[in-house]
């Protein structure tokens, strides 16, 4: 018998005959060429693969769970192929939302509330596709939050794919909100959402996702339970409403963005979601200043600034360029990074991983 389990990308196998509780057992551990051999006892298998493969997993710049990266509060499912397609679908107990849509992945179906951030396809191309399947499926239609300028041209393309597919009533006036920088929107679960400009070769925007919620006024903390009650049920104020930068996505974007933020909070985020396209100097070109002629950034400029983001407690950097493959983007991210910045940085690659 050959039993087998997927962690991730990784097979473990191990091979039983007429073993006891106390007989040992050899797991190959990992993908492709690079395999760990593991010993443990015959009773072990699947506390290993639960507990110690998934602590060794917790080790490296990934942390993926069937695509799904598990942030903080938050999960995070991140397709990008620089150039080809890029969605991000974020989750929480109380929130599910997507930014970018070049491509409607299977875990965006269900979002609601869609955030696009500039008009290259592979950021915008699959609007008119999930809109359509979330029709199949019987849902309501999305909202489609998008610079201004693109609104005409992205009513354009839902329209015309209406005119094609004919019984497809989701694409028929697609829900296509104008939303400017600096504009906000409430979500639901005590969420706001607030546009900041990026820079990048094109208009583009980025977005900050805020989370609000109520703190007892400093001067009603240590009263009675009692006589809070009494102020509440005539009316009193007594809380202050505190509101706290979660989420950072900044999109296709040059460095400049965080060197000179528009905002403050895009450097306090709890996460900061962000293109890394260039991340190596290996082919003598001059990849920096390639990145910046292709609006983009460049690990270097990461490390080069690593004391901005001191106040980031996760960075996850996404959109590689297509020439990386998953194992060396992982590889050299995690030999590469600076070290101040070692203990934040994730690295989004299961689209290389589940395409190559």
């Amino acid at each position: 018998m050959q039993p087998g389990w997927w962690v991730g990308r990784s097979l473990l196998r191990c091979h039983f005959a007429r073993l006891t509780s106390s007989s040992r057992v050899l797991l190959l551990c990992g993908r492709k060429k690079a395999l760990t051999a593991v010993s443990v006892t015959a009773a072990q298998p699947t506390r290993f693969i639960r507990t110690e493969f998934h602590r060794r997993q917790d080790n490296n710049m990934s942390q993926t769970r069937d695509g799904w990266q598990t942030i903080g509060s938050y999960n995070v499912y991140t397709w990008s192929l620089s150039g080809v397609e890029t969605c991000v679908v974020v989750k929480a107990d109380d929130l599910k939302l997507a930014f970018d849509m070049g491509y409607s992945i299977p875990q965006s179906i269900t979002c609601a509330n869609v955030f696009i951030t500039h008009g290259h396809l592979d950021h915008i191309g699959g609007v008119a596709n999930h809109a359509s399947k979330r029709g199949l499926f019987s849902m309501k239609k999305a909202r489609y939050y998008v610079p201004p300028h693109l609104v005409d041209f992205l009513r354009i393309v839902t329209d015309a794919s209406f005119a094609m597919a004919v019984t497809s009533e989701a694409l028929e006036d697609a829900n296509i909100v104008p939303f400017a920088v600096d504009d906000t929107v409430s979500l639901p679960g005590n969420y706001s959402m607030k546009a900041f400009p990026t820079v990048h070769r094109v208009p583009s925007q980025g977005y900050i996702l805020y989370k609000s919620v109520k703190k007892l006024k400093a001067e009603y903390v240590g009263q009675p339970s009692a006589a809070i009650a009494d102020l509440h049920r005539n009316n009193v104020d007594i809380h202050d409403i505190i509101k706290t930068p979660e989420i950072a996505y900044a999109g296709d974007t040059m460095i400049d963005v965080f060197l000179d933020p528009p905002t403050p909070d895009l450097l306090k985020v709890k996460l900061l979601i962000t293109e890394v396209t260039f991340i190596d100097h290996s082919d003598k070109k001059d990849n920096v200043q390639l990145a910046r002629d292709r609006g983009h950034t460049h690990l270097q400029e990461i490390n080069d600034n690593a004391h901005l983001f001191k106040d980031v407690d996760h960075i996850l950097m996404m959109h590689f360029s297509t020439k990386y493959s998953a194992d060396f983007i992982q590889q050299h991210v995690a030999a590469n990074i600076a070290p101040e910045l070692k203990d934040k940085v994730l690295c989004a690659t299961v689209a290389k991983e589940r395409t190559s």
